[in-house]
């Protein structure tokens, strides 16, 4: 439908009592048993745009239990599933640079970052208590963590059904080799075909 995820429309649907008997039964019975699921990924222009870490993580927050809240009251019954990605790794440092003033390392010298990722790591490590947070507050939801990140200790809870985090590594572009990162985000910004594709098998 014009590339639009439907499920996008649950924000604006409203009951005028303009729908017939079948079509609410329809739909109650579809409730039933379907899920709605959500793909997020946020924050990447909030850093880019020179908001610090802790405020940008603030909004992230906001925005889940906006979403959380939403589902809960339109149907409290049916669970939503949530699959929060991680801050993708970005190597446009140039941008970085170019932020100072205002943003500098150094504000009296004028030291500018060299680079986004360790703004984007410090967001990345407040995103497990943010998650925790929502799934303490929203127990009937299923809230998942897209993670660059390798298996941790040799533990793997992907296949369990109490999974909180997916360790994706290098299919979330957690890359050491420079031509392999540019093979899949050449602008070292934004994935390309191949970077999407790589991505989806995580």
């Amino acid at each position: 439908e014009n590339g639009e995820f439907p499920v996008s429309r649950i924000f604006d649907a409203k009951d005028d009592g303009s729908a017939t008997a079948a079509e609410s039964e329809t739909e109650t019975a579809a409730n039933q048993y379907l899920e709605r699921i959500f793909i997020i990924l946020m924050g990447t222009n909030n850093l880019g745009g020179g908001m610090l870490p802790e405020p940008t993580i603030r909004g992230m927050d906001a925005v889940g239990r906006t979403i959380l809240q939403k589902l809960r009251d339109r149907n409290a019954s049916q669970p939503a599933a949530i699959l929060f990605s991680e801050l993708l790794p970005r190597r446009d440092d140039f941008r970085a640079r170019k932020m100072c003033p205002p943003r500098c390392k150094n504000e009296k010298t004028l030291e500018p970052f060299s680079s986004f990722m360790p703004a984007i790591e410090k967001v990345n490590r407040a995103l497990p208590g943010v998650l925790d947070g929502w799934r303490r507050d929203y127990p009937e939801s299923k809230i998942v963590l897209l993670s660059s990140k390798e298996v941790e200790n040799g533990i793997d809870d992907s296949k369990s059904h109490d999974m909180k985090t997916i360790f994706c590594g290098s299919e979330m572009f957690a890359m050491e080799r420079q031509e392999e990162f540019d093979l899949h985000m050449p602008d070292h910004l934004h994935p390309n075909a191949k970077g999407y594709d790589l991505w989806a098998r995580c």
